[in-house]
């Protein structure tokens, strides 16, 4: 998953690192919702209204924990490669933090139609940004590397971990709101639920037009 052996080419870094820039502008637009953040955003979210750090920090904290967890979870295991995750860190990051600024700049009027506006474009951004990096296998964002460092271990199926692996995080974000903030709500809402079960959907929507125009097809799953 974190690398196939081919040469890593001007392309796939700039598929990589667009993709990861899309899929930040969907997270902004789910924060700005306040229909609450997706399942792998909801405990950087946490923090970030727990700690008043920005998204972006937050995010690179919660990704960099993660990376530490597969080591953890694999130990002998632990491919060395898994170590470029830390540029998903980084760039997520500062990434959303970009994100979180431009989306700020567009008028919002928090009306139930704008925020289901947001959420709508908050799930297509996602999904998209997905379809657009995880085929350059360069490194995932620590959240996959993780339910596939647990699938590896467990010999659980991907999609199984993935599903537990969400649950749990939106839980924890849960009682961290619970706990230190002012309501559990604060990252996760009816959003949050809507977009677990639509970002793939919705990817699934993107890749079979993409096959259908182009005759080609995308993995974006590397197990």
């Amino acid at each position: 998953m974190l690398f196939n052996g081919e040469e890593l080419t001007f392309k796939r870094i700039f598929t990589f690192v667009f993709g990861l820039l899309v899929m930040s502008f969907g997270v902004a637009f789910s924060i700005t919702s306040t229909l609450g953040t997706t399942p792998i955003s909801s405990m950087a979210y946490a923090l970030a209204l727990i700690t008043n750090l920005s998204v972006g920090m937050t995010t690179f904290i919660f990704n960099a924990g993660l990376i530490v967890v597969q080591f953890l979870i694999l130990r002998s295991r632990f491919n060395k490669r898994r170590l470029l995750q830390l540029i998903n860190c980084v760039v997520f990051g500062y990434f959303t933090d970009v994100a979180m600024h431009f989306v700020s700049l567009i008028p919002f009027d928090a009306s139930a139609v704008m925020c289901f506006i947001y959420l709508v474009l908050s799930i297509f951004l996602i999904a998209l940004g997905i379809f657009i990096y995880l085929p350059s296998n360069i490194a995932p964002l620590p959240g996959e590397g993780c339910v596939e460092a647990i699938s590896i271990v467990t010999g659980w199926r991907f999609s199984s971990v993935k599903i537990g692996f969400d649950a749990t995080i939106v839980a924890l974000a849960l009682i961290m709101c619970w706990l230190w903030y002012t309501t559990p709500f604060g990252a996760v809402y009816i959003g949050t639920v809507i977009s677990a079960f639509f970002v793939g959907y919705t990817l699934r929507q993107i890749s079979n037009i993409y096959t259908h125009i182009t005759g080609k097809e995308i993995n974006v799953v590397h197990e």
